[in-house]
C-alpha cells in the first residue's frame, strides 16, 4: 500500500484545488463547489469529511509527496449534459439488455443484498459487513467479487451518463498506469468492476465515446459544509445517515462507544436531566451485550441507541431527539481559510462581516436572534449589512417585526431583532449576486435599479425605497424618487397610494437614526394622502365582500399611519373622507361600520351621533346581512365599547332579539367571528349584560351625565380627604 500514484473519483476540472486540502486551516466537512462563471446557478457540491475516504487518500498522497489526480468526468461536460437534458437531446449510448430480473432488485441492488443478510436498511448491512472489519485486507477483493457479481448478474441498465464517467475513468486510469508503476485507485464500490480489469475494455471505444461532447467553462472553490446536510436525510445521494457516529468511529474506534455514551450523558445534563456515571456504565455494558447477542465485533448506531433509551430515558425515546441531533447527525460545521480564492463580492462580504463584528453569527449552525440598537454606529452597519444581503438573495437574517394593537399595526423604536442563520450553500447565492457588482453595496444597488426599471406598481416601488433606506443605498434614491414620482402621479387605483403609506411613514420616522435625507419621500407623502382623501369615497363603492374586506385593512393601516404623521390637516381630510364614506349607501357595511368607530376613537362624531347611526344600520329597512357586516366593522379588535355605552349595547340587543330565526342563521357565521375575537373577560361581561336584556340608560345626555359625576365625585371627596389625611 506505498503507490506511486492516487487516482480518485472526482470531477477533473477540480484538479487545480486538490493542494489546498493540505491547508490545516481547511478543516472538514467541507465541499468543493464547481460552477459555470457564465451562469452561476448552473453548479454542483461534492462534500468531503474527515473520515471520506477521497479526503485521507488526498491527506496521505499530499503529505508523502505522491502524484494525486481526480478522474471523473469532468463537471464542465455534466453542466453540457444537463443543458442537453433539458432540451430534450438524449446521447445516443448503446445500452445493454435490460433485466428480466425483479425491477426493484435492479434498481437498488445494495438494498437487495442487505434484505438477503435480514436487514432493512443497506447502510447498517454495508457498516457491520464491511467498515466494521478493519484491517482486513480480503475485504476489498470480497466487495469487488460482489459488485461484479451483482453488474453481470443483474445487468443492471446503466445511465448514459453512468457509462460516459466510467468511461472517462478508465481513460484517466490508463495514463496513469503508463507513467507509474503502482496506481492506487479510490471509487464508489459500484463502479470497481469496470476500472480494475481495463483489458475488458478498448481505449479505441472509450474514446469514440467521449469525442465530440462540448465543454461548459467552470470554476472550483471550497466552500464550508455541514454534517446534518452531509447526512442522507439533506437529499445528498452519497451522504450518509449519521455523521457525527462515524467520525467517532474513525478518530477512536476502540473507546467509541465509552466515548459517545459519555458524550450523552453530558448532553443531558446540559439540559437539566438526569444522568450519572453509572448511566453510562450500564449503558456501555447494554450496548455490547446487545453487539455480541447480534454477533457484531463492536456496537453499531442500532445498539447504541437502544441503549440509551433503556438506561437514560427509561424506555421513552422522545428525549432522543436531541441526541440524534447532536450525537447521531452532529451539528459542525467546517471552514475554509481566507487565502483559498474566492470572488470579489465573497472577499468584500467577509472583511463586511468582520468591520460589524457579525463573523460569531455565521460560524454556527444553530440560529441565532441579534437586536440591533440603530443609534450605535456599529450596528447600524450590521443593520445595513443585513439588509443589502436581502436585497441580493442571500437571506442570513430576518428581521422580527413585532406587532401593537387590534389593528395589527407594527410597532417601532430604534431597536431591530434579528434572527440569524447561516446555511452552506449561501456560497451559490454569493457567486450568483456576483454578477451585480464586487462590493455587497455595488450589488445591491444594482438589483434595485433593475427592478425599478422594470416598470413596477407603486407599492413594490414603495418596497424598493424601503429596502434602500434601510440598506443605506444614497445614490439611488434619486432615481428612484423619480420612478416612484412618475408612477404615484399616474395611479389612479387609491388601493395602491394606501398601501405605499406604511414604507413611507416608517422612512420618514425613523430618518435620523439611518441618519438618512428624507426631504423628497416626505413631499411625495404630502401629495399622496391629500390624494386617498379626495378618492377613498368612490374607491370605497360597490365592493363585493372580499374587496370589502381588503379595504377595510387598507383604511384601518391608513388611520394608524395618518395618527403617526400628527399632521392636524392630514387628520382633519382623513376624517371628512370617512364621513362621507359612512353616508355611501353603496359601501358595504363592513367599511362604514370600521368608518364610524373611527370616527368616534377620535371624537370627530358625538356619542348620540354614533348611537343614531348603529340604529339606522341595524334599522328593518336594512338587510341583516349587511347590518352583520357594520357591527363586524364597528366592533373589530375591540367590544369595550358596547360594556361602556349601553345605549349601544341596547340597540345591539333590540336588533338580534328581534332577527328571525331563518335570518339569524344565516349572519351566524359573521357575528360569531366578530365576537370570537375579542378576550374572554369582555365575552364574559357581554354574557352577562345579555342576560339582564335592556340596560338603564339614566343618565341620557351627556349633560346630565356630567352633573351625575359630579354629584358622585363631591359625595366621595370627604371620604378621599380622610384616607389621604390619613
Amino acid at each position: 500500500m506505498q503507490p506511486d500514484a492516487i487516482v480518485i473519483e472526482g470531477p477533473l476540472d477540480a484538479q487545480n484545488i486538490i493542494h489546498h486540502i493540505g491547508n490545516e486551516q481547511l478543516k472538514p466537512p467541507v465541499a468543493m463547489l464547481m460552477y459555470n462563471p457564465k451562469q452561476p446557478s448552473q453548479a454542483a457540491y461534492f462534500p468531503f469529511a474527515s473520515f471520506s475516504p477521497e479526503w485521507q487518500a488526498i491527506k496521505w498522497g499530499l503529505k508523502n509527496g505522491k502524484n494525486i489526480q481526480f478522474m471523473d468526468l469532468p463537471q464542465s461536460i455534466h453542466f453540457t449534459l444537463d443543458e442537453q437534458e433539458r432540451n430534450d437531446q438524449q446521447m445516443a449510448i448503446e445500452q445493454p439488455k435490460r433485466s428480466t430480473k425483479d425491477e426493484e432488485v435492479v434498481r437498488d441492488p445494495l438494498g437487495y443484498m442487505a434484505r438477503l443478510a435480514g436487514y432493512e436498511d443497506s447502510e447498517r448491512w454495508w457498516e457491520i459487513t464491511f467498515e466494521q472489519r478493519q484491517g482486513h485486507a480480503e475485504t476489498f477483493e470480497v466487495i469487488q467479487e460482489l459488485m461484479t457479481a451483482l453488474r453481470e448478474e443483474l445487468a443492471k441498465n446503466e445511465t448514459p451518463r453512468t457509462l460516459l464517467r466510467e468511461a472517462h475513468m478508465r481513460k484517466i486510469i490508463r495514463k496513469a498506469v503508463k507513467e507509474h508503476d503502482r496506481v492506487a485507485i479510490v471509487c464508489g464500490a459500484w463502479h470497481g468492476p469496470v476500472l480494475d480489469n481495463l483489458k475488458r475494455f478498448k481505449s479505441t471505444e472509450d474514446n469514440k465515446l467521449l469525442r465530440g461532447i462540448k465543454k461548459t467553462s467552470t470554476k472550483a472553490t471550497w466552500v464550508p459544509w455541514t454534517y446534518d446536510r452531509l447526512a442522507v436525510s439533506s437529499g445528498y445521494g452519497a451522504g450518509v445517515v449519521s455523521p457525527a457516529w462515524y467520525r467517532l468511529l474513525f478518530d477512536d474506534r476502540a473507546g467509541v462507544v465509552i466515548k459517545w455514551m459519555t458524550l450523552v450523558a453530558r448532553l443531558f445534563r446540559g439540559e437539566d436531566l438526569d444522568a450519572s456515571s453509572a448511566h453510562v456504565i450500564e449503558a456501555v455494558r447494554l450496548a455490547e451485550t446487545l453487539a455480541a447477542l447480534r454477533s457484531l465485533s463492536v456496537p453499531g448506531m442500532n445498539e447504541l441507541y437502544e441503549a440509551a433509551v433503556t438506561i437514560f430515558c427509561g424506555g421513552y425515546d422522545s428525549m432522543m431527539e436531541l441526541v440524534e441531533k447532536k450525537l447521531i447527525i452532529g451539528d459542525v460545521m467546517g471552514s475554509v481559510p481566507d487565502e483559498i480564492p474566492v470572488i470579489p463580492l465573497q472577499q468584500d462580504l467577509d472583511k463586511q462581516i468582520r468591520s460589524t463584528r457579525m463573523t460569531k453569527f455565521k460560524n454556527t449552525l444553530e440560529p441565532q436572534e441579534r437586536t440591533l440598537d440603530l443609534r450605535k454606529s456599529t450596528q447600524l452597519d450590521a443593520s445595513r449589512l443585513l439588509h443589502r444581503m436581502n436585497i441580493i438573495g442571500i437571506p442570513w437574517g430576518q428581521i422580527k417585526v413585532s406587532r401593537g394593537n387590534y389593528w395589527g399595526r407594527m410597532q417601532g423604536d430604534f431597536k431591530e431583532n434579528w434572527k440569524l442563520r447561516w446555511r452552506p450553500d449561501f456560497a451559490i447565492n454569493i457567486i450568483e449576486a456576483g454578477m451585480w457588482g464586487n462590493t455587497v453595496e455595488k450589488a445591491s444597488a444594482n438589483i434595485i435599479i433593475s427592478k425599478a426599471n422594470e416598470g413596477q406598481e407603486l407599492p413594490q416601488i414603495t418596497e424598493l425605497v424601503s429596502q434602500s433606506i434601510k440598506a443605506n443605498l444614497p445614490y439611488v434614491m434619486d432615481m428612484l424618487m423619480r420612478v416612484f414620482q412618475e408612477a404615484s402621479a399616474i395611479t389612479t387605483d387609491i388601493a395602491h397610494l394606501m398601501q405605499a403609506i406604511p414604507k413611507l411613514v416608517e422612512a420618514i420616522r425613523y430618518a435620523n437614526t439611518r441618519q438618512a435625507d428624507l426631504g423628497a419621500l416626505q413631499k411625495q407623502l404630502d401629495q399622496i394622502i391629500p390624494r386617498i382623501c379626495i378618492g377613498l369615497p368612490n374607491a370605497c363603492m360597490s365592493l363585493n365582500e372580499e374587496a370589502a374586506t381588503e379595504m377595510f385593512g387598507l383604511i384601518s393601516q391608513t388611520d394608524y399611519q395618518i395618527s403617526v404623521i400628527d399632521n392636524d390637516d392630514f387628520k382633519k381630510e382623513w376624517l371628512e373622507a370617512l364621513e362621507k364614506v359612512a353616508q355611501q349607501p353603496t359601501v358595504n357595511g363592513l367599511i362604514k361600520g370600521a368608518a364610524s368607530r373611527i370616527m368616534y376613537d377620535k371624537k370627530h362624531i358625538s356619542q348620540e351621533a354614533t348611537r343614531q347611526r348603529m340604529s339606522l344600520s341595524l334599522s328593518k329597512g336594512n338587510e341583516h346581512l349587511e347590518a352583520a357586516y357594520w357591527i363586524s366593522g364597528f366592533l373589530h379588535g375591540s367590544g369595550l365599547i358596547l360594556i361602556h355605552d349601553p345605549s349601544l349595547w341596547n340597540v345591539l340587543d333590540q336588533w338580534v332579539e328581534h332577527i328571525p330565526y331563518d335570518d339569524f342563521r344565516d349572519i351566524l357565521p359573521v357575528l360569531r367571528r366578530t365576537f370570537s375575537r375579542f378576550p374572554n373577560a369582555e365575552r364574559e361581561q357581554m354574557l352577562k349584560l345579555s342576560k339582564k336584556g335592556q340596560l338603564n340608560l339614566t343618565p341620557t345626555s351627556s349633560a346630565e351625565n356630567e352633573e351625575w359625576l359630579d354629584k358622585v365625585s363631591h359625595q366621595n371627596l370627604p371620604v378621599l380627604k380622610l384616607l389621604l389625611d390619613l
